[in-house]
């Protein structure tokens, strides 16, 4: 009773823990998917809550140059300004108020500007304030770059672009005469009677672009990427030398990918990242990027617990099938092994017994013919009829049948002493070897042998384990003829030569 408790115990743990292991590998590969999904989920959440707090800053500028620009149109709406330098002036200060007033009161804009156009006067006119250390002063680009208005100048960009495309935008411009880089907006002006005014525009430093940029925090290693609505590199929260060569394959991946969604890629170095981007109100590009070891961190430590669980597991289930086998089984095979040696000893017994008893019968006909010989010679002796000759005749019968009694115990002995080496040896004598151990057999069962095997033929063996496999052979066949009835018995041995890899067999 307690060895089936004990074996009930062993079998509900082993079908405990053979349930335990799919749940494992179900819920390793659920939770690669759940971290996965995650890390998407959280870039791009980032992302989208990253161009909100970008797209305010944007609609900041754009909203400042959108006022300034109403405000200068409805100042220069008459067409005497073109005129009259003094009126020209005049709102030329009332601009340049306006402006300082508003600058007061805004938040990371660095500086509001009116570009006049050169076509009003011959002088190039502009109004222009920007935070200055830290306090609000008046820029006169003249001293620094007195024909900055020359077109074709690609510094210039920001005042004929917007003239030709109505607005403008554009980022890492640099400014001399603030020795700054700047992010920069800027709409084209037009009087009511249609005369070109010039163009209004803001600015906000590069620095605190990426100093926005830099706040935005994912993971460790995250990149935050911002690129114009042409994909050039705009800014980002590190420092990069080369961002096109760096960024060349993302840039390429946000072309092929137009639904603004995450997706995966591998850099040119066979780094493995997670990317999400956003259009923003400006149409240019905000992009964040993951490498995937950092954003997978958390998962691989889990996977890693899973994997070393599902191996302690395997290991428990193989301990315990080892442990049924050794204590339950293994008496088993045991047993049965036993039972399989005692069968083959009592098969063993009964074809020794068959050989001796096949011994005994090829005995008996010698030695009666030696009782025959003895009592003959006897007679002769007693009657004094034993003569030389006779001597000799009855001598030479006795050592006949004891030479043949000899020969059968011999071949008898060396059927059953098991060879150490091989040799070779005749095929043919060592099927007559086999037929002389059961000659009495096969004399009794009336059954023919026809040995037609060539006395030449040869092979190289073990020579008493082949007249063993010869013996059993012969009597399968005896067998078999007694079984068919047939009166006598045939039984036909022959042998092949063939030539198999260079050896005869």
């Amino acid at each position: 009773m307690k060895n089936l408790f004990n074996r009930v115990v062993i079998l509900l743990t082993l079908v405990i823990f053979l349930l335990a292991l799919p749940v494992e590998i179900v819920g390793l590969i659920r939770n690669q998917k759940a971290f996965e999904d995650e890390a998407d989920e959280k870039i791009e959440y980032a992302i989208q809550s990253a161009a909100t707090d970008l797209n305010v800053v944007l609609s900041n500028m754009e909203n400042l140059v959108t006022m300034l620009h109403s405000t200068v149109q409805a100042t220069f709406s008459g067409t005497n300004y073109v005129y009259d330098p003094a009126v020209f002036s005049q709102l030329k200060r009332q601009t340049g108020n306006i402006i300082k007033d508003t600058l007061k009161k805004t938040e990371r804009i660095s500086g509001l500007y009116v570009t006049f156009s050169p076509s009003l006067h011959s002088g190039m006119e502009e109004v222009w304030y920007a935070y200055r250390d830290g306090k609000i002063t008046f820029i006169d680009a003249r001293l620094y770059a007195p024909s900055w208005l020359l077109e074709g100048n690609p510094r210039v960009d920001y005042y004929y672009d917007a003239i030709k495309n109505g607005e403008y935008w554009g980022a890492d411009d640099y400014e001399s005469s603030l020795d700054e880089y700047m992010a920069t907006h800027t709409q084209s002006i037009y009087d009511n009677e249609g005369n070109l005014i010039g163009i209004a525009g803001s600015d906000m430093l590069m620095s605190e672009l990426r100093n926005m940029l830099s706040s935005i925090k994912i993971y460790r290693d995250s990149q935050i990427v911002l690129f114009d609505s042409d994909m050039n590199y705009c800014a980002s929260n590190i420092d990069i030398k080369k961002p096109a060569k760096v960024y060349s394959v993302l840039i390429n991946e946000i072309g092929s990918h137009h639904d603004n969604t995450t997706f995966h890629y591998t850099s040119s170095d066979g780094q493995e990242y997670i990317a999400a981007y956003t259009t923003l109100n400006n149409d240019w590009i905000l992009v964040a990027t993951q490498t995937t070891d950092a954003a997978m961190a958390s998962a691989t430590e889990t996977r890693n617990t899973l994997i070393a669980t599902m191996m302690l597991t395997i290991l428990i289930i193989v301990i315990i099938v080892l442990l049924l086998i050794k204590r339950y089984y293994e008496p088993v095979i045991e047993s049965a092994e036993q039972n399989e040696i005692l069968m083959i000893n009592q098969s063993r017994q009964a074809k020794l017994g068959e050989m001796v008893g096949n011994i005994s019968h090829q005995c008996k006909q010698p030695l009666n013919n030696i009782n025959i010989d003895i009592s003959n010679m006897r007679d002769d002796y007693m009657a004094d009829e034993l003569t030389e000759k006779l001597f000799n005749e009855y001598a030479q019968r006795i050592r006949e049948n004891v030479s043949v009694m000899a020969n059968t115990i011999t071949d008898f002995a060396d059927f059953l002493k098991p060879d150490r080496n091989k040799e070779n040896f005749s095929i043919r004598d060592s099927v007559n070897t086999a037929l002389s151990i059961m000659k009495e057999s096969l004399v009794i069962n009336e059954i023919i042998i026809i040995n037609s095997v060539d006395a030449n033929l040869t092979i190289t063996n073990y020579r008493n384990e082949f007249i063993q496999c010869v013996f059993n052979i012969l009597e399968n066949a005896r067998d078999a003829v007694i079984s068919s009835g047939e009166k006598p018995g045939r039984i036909v041995i022959s042998a092949d030569e063939k030539n198999k890899g260079g050896q005869q067999a």
